[in-house]
Formats: structure tokens, C-alpha cells, sequence
């Protein structure tokens, strides 16, 4: 019993003695000679933003649905393999309600 309390007494020595700095979880860039890299911020989408969007599917209404910047942009009066030019006019969750500007390319299929 005497050796395990010597023992005790001793880790507990010893990690009071040991530093709490750890170069490879601490903040080292504030101390780096070299420029921190930029990473660009991916803007989301805003009212009002016109993009181009391939229709890749029709809804029950008869609404385009298209993916872009990994939101679901549903088009209104769009037909499906459609390319259009949208204006982003309300945007819930992950969900972009948009309308035709301008229609790129119609689909070559007849539905």
C-alpha cells in the first residue's frame, strides 16, 4: 500500500510540472512569419440574383424543379430539359421560388 501511495504522489507531481501549451493544438498562425491563406466564402443566394438553371424535373403544379448551389430552385411555368435564366423572388429553406427571365434552350424531346 505505501508503494502505490509513493506513486500516486508522484503523477501527481509530475503532471503538475507538465506545461499546458501544446504547439499542435494552440493558435501557432499568430506566431507564423508566413500570410494566412483566403479561402473564398461561397455566397449564398439572394432575392433578386439571376442564374441559369437546367430543368431537370416537373412537380404535380407544373412547376420546374433545378438544383443550384445545392438549394432546389422550383421555376415557375418552366418545362422540363428547359435551360432558362431565373430571378430568385422568395427563397424558404432550402427551397429558391424563381421566375423565367429569359429561355436559353428548349428541350429537343416531345412530351
Amino acid at each position: 500500500m505505501v508503494k502505490h501511495i509513493v506513486r500516486d504522489e508522484f503523477v501527481a507531481r509530475h503532471k503538475a510540472r507538465k506545461h499546458k501549451w501544446n504547439p499542435y493544438t494552440s493558435e501557432i498562425q499568430r506566431f507564423s512569419v508566413y500570410p494566412r491563406i483566403q479561402t473564398p466564402k461561397e455566397e449564398g443566394v439572394r432575392i433578386g440574383d439571376v442564374f441559369t438553371v437546367s430543368i431537370r424535373d416537373v412537380d404535380e403544379k407544373g412547376r420546374g424543379i433545378a438544383n443550384y448551389r445545392g438549394k432546389r430552385v422550383i421555376v415557375y411555368n418552366a418545362s422540363l430539359g428547359s435551360k432558362v435564366k431565373v430571378k430568385a423572388l422568395k427563397i424558404i429553406g432550402d427551397a429558391i421560388y424563381a421566375q423565367i427571365i429569359e429561355t436559353l434552350s428548349e428541350t429537343d424531346t416531345e412530351y
